[in-house]
């Protein structure tokens, strides 16, 4: 996993209890576990496509160059976001061939325990998101949504993503989103 060394710990929208920081191939199990008490609370299931214990191996690898931020209360994960390479999975879409033979990241794991939502976190980490693969020359951004999941949405295009077609993505519903960094 890479490290983006240009955060800071404390920035004045977190409480003074909570942390910024990358997570680490140490956080894996409390990433998993913050998002597994998540996936119980929704109230459908297709909200959310949790990762795969595969997508978490080669996540929390030393030599992946995915960023996961985290914030932190005490020593419990509260959010998560995470700049992702793979983007192989985008390829069925014929609407992004051309955007696809540029560099792309997909912005994933976008997730807050319910008893901290409503505070701005998710956009937060997805404007850290957005900086990093800015730093990392990305031209697009790539994500899914659930149709229905307004935060996720709403965050999403609060950064300037665009909807570009409803889609099914394992099995589920699926907004598909692009962001071109290189109109910014």
């Amino acid at each position: 996993m890479k490290a983006d060394n240009t955060i800071e710990q404390h920035p004045s929208w977190l409480t003074n209890s909570q942390i910024l920081r990358c997570l680490t191939p140490e956080d894996r199990a409390k990433h998993k576990a913050m998002s597994e008490v998540i996936y119980e609370a929704l109230p459908s299931k297709d909200l959310l496509i949790p990762m795969t214990e595969e997508e978490y191996d080669d996540t929390y690898t030393d030599e992946n160059e995915d960023v996961v931020y985290g914030i932190f209360e005490q020593d419990r994960l509260i959010a998560t976001s995470s700049l992702l390479h793979d983007v192989r999975a985008y390829a069925v879409n014929p609407e992004l061939e051309e955007i696809l033979k540029h560099p792309c990241i997909e912005i994933g794991e976008s997730m807050v325990l319910p008893e901290y939502r409503g505070h701005g976190l998710m956009l937060r980490l997805n404007n850290l998101i957005k900086d990093e693969a800015k730093r990392q020359g990305v031209h697009y951004m790539l994500a899914t949504a659930h149709p229905d999941n307004i935060a996720s949405n709403t965050s999403l295009k609060h950064l300037g993503y665009k909807v570009i077609k409803e889609f099914t993505r394992a099995g589920k519903r699926r907004n598909l989103l692009v962001l071109d960094l290189t109109k910014e």
